[in-house]
C-alpha cells in the first residue's frame, strides 16, 4: 500500500493536521500498515508539492497555529485512480517466523517462551479488535459523517480478527508439539545417563 494514498483517503473524509492524521492512523490503518509521524510529515510535504493537497494555517489564541491539510481535486482523482488499480501482492516480513524457521538451534524452553510471547501479543491484539476498534469505527463514522464507509472498515477489522485467531490456534498447536519434544528429549537423556545392567552368567 502507498502511504500517500492512505493519507489521501483519510484527508478525503475531512481536513486534518499531521498530528491528527497520525492519531487517526494509529486507531485504524496502523493495524495493517504502520507509519511514523516524521514519515507522515515528509509524505504530506511531497503530496503538497504534487498538488494533491493544500495547506492552510489556522491561528489560535494562546496555542500554536494549526497546519491543516485539505485534499484537492487533483488529489481526489489520484486517490480514485489508485483505488481502481489492481492490488499489489503483500510482501511478508515477519521476524518471528525467521526465528521459528531456525528454531532447532534453540532449546525447547526458549522456543516455547518465544511462542508464548507471540501468543500473548495476539491475545492482547484480539482484545483490541473485539472491544476497542468497533467503538473507534462508530465514533469516527459519527465524527466524519462517513456512515456508508463504516461497513468497509468493518471488513478490514474482520480480516484482522481472523488472522489473530489463526495465529492463536497455531500457537496452541506449536506449544503442544514443543511439549512433546521436551518429553522426548528428557527420555533420551535419561536413557543415555542410566547405567546398563549386566546380565548374570
Amino acid at each position: 500500500m502507498s502511504l500517500p494514498h492512505a493519507l489521501l483517503g483519510l484527508i478525503n473524509y475531512q481536513p486534518k493536521t499531521g498530528y491528527e492524521l497520525k492519531a487517526t492512523f494509529d486507531q485504524s490503518i496502523h493495524f495493517f500498515w504502520n507509519a511514523t509521524l516524521p514519515q507522515i510529515y515528509r509524505t504530506l510535504n511531497q503530496m503538497e508539492k504534487k498538488g494533491w493537497l493544500t495547506l492552510s494555517v489556522e491561528h489560535q489564541n494562546g496555542k500554536p497555529s494549526r497546519k491543516v491539510y485539505q485534499i484537492t481535486k487533483s488529489g481526489q482523482e489520484e486517490f480514485k485512480h489508485w483505488l481502481a488499480e489492481p492490488p499489489e501482492m503483500a510482501e511478508i516480513r515477519n521476524p518471528i517466523l525467521i526465528k521459528i524457521f531456525f528454531g532447532h538451534h534453540m532449546n525447547p524452553s526458549q522456543f516455547a517462551a518465544l511462542i508464548r510471547a507471540w501468543q500473548e501479543a495476539h491475545t492482547s491484539l484480539m482484545k483490541k479488535y473485539e472491544q476497542d476498534v468497533p467503538q473507534v469505527i462508530t465514533r469516527y463514522a459519527q465524527a466524519t459523517g462517513a456512515f456508508e464507509d463504516a461497513p468497509y472498515w468493518g471488513l478490514t477489522l474482520d480480516y484482522g480478527k481472523k488472522i489473530a485467531r489463526m495465529v492463536l490456534e497455531w500457537c496452541d498447536v506449536a506449544l503442544k508439539q514443543i511439549e512433546a519434544m521436551e518429553k522426548k528429549i528428557h527420555v533420551q537423556k535419561k536413557t543415555i545417563s542410566s547405567p546398563k545392567k549386566r546380565r548374570k552368567g
